[in-house]
């Protein structure tokens, strides 16, 4: 069983001095701080520092202190330990927790498959995988009134349009 989940990825690097950008997958990125150990591919990172940035984080990684050390990071996938996560409030849940859940209408018809959830400034939303291609629902409760991880399942309200593509 996996004992770790994903919680960001670097997607570049920043400056000369082995900064990169970090998207936190996090409504708390804020517990990502000095000292923190993270894993990516290839080993243990442990932040150094951490500044905001247009929408990421700008972080530094203990031994990464140049342009070329920092580009080898783009596209790392960070892991933490499950037991490391904090505690999530009602309501709130790891992407990886819904990833792969059935999509129901209310009448408990499959429509889909809930492939991931794209972090947004106002709302998150699902992204669900439908028989005519890939959708994205914002992920409130007024859409999405049902989440149940044991149950492996999503029930997604019958409005209109909103489980079709645009084809």
């Amino acid at each position: 069983m996996n004992n770790s989940i994903t919680i960001g990825h670097i997607a570049r690097a920043h400056g000369l001095k082995g900064d990169v950008a970090v998207v936190f997958y996090s409504d708390h990125p804020e517990q990502f701080t000095s000292g923190f150990q993270l894993s990516g591919t290839g080993g243990e990172l442990t932040i150094e520092r951490v500044r905001s940035g247009a929408g990421v984080a700008i972080v530094k990684f203990v031994g990464v202190n140049d342009r070329d050390g920092a580009e080898l990071l783009k596209g790392v996938q960070l892991t933490m330990e499950k037991s490391d996560l904090r505690t999530l409030d009602e309501g709130e849940y790891w992407p990886s927790q819904l990833q792969g859940l059935e999509v129901l209408d209310p009448s408990g018809t499959k429509r889909g498959v809930v492939l991931d959830v794209i972090t947004g400034g106002a709302q998150d939303r699902l992204a669900i995988q439908v028989p005519t291609g890939r959708v994205e629902v914002p992920f409130v409760d007024a859409l999405v009134p049902t989440v149940d991880i044991k149950g492996g399942f999503v029930v997604i309200e019958d409005v209109p349009g909103l489980l079709e593509t645009d084809d």
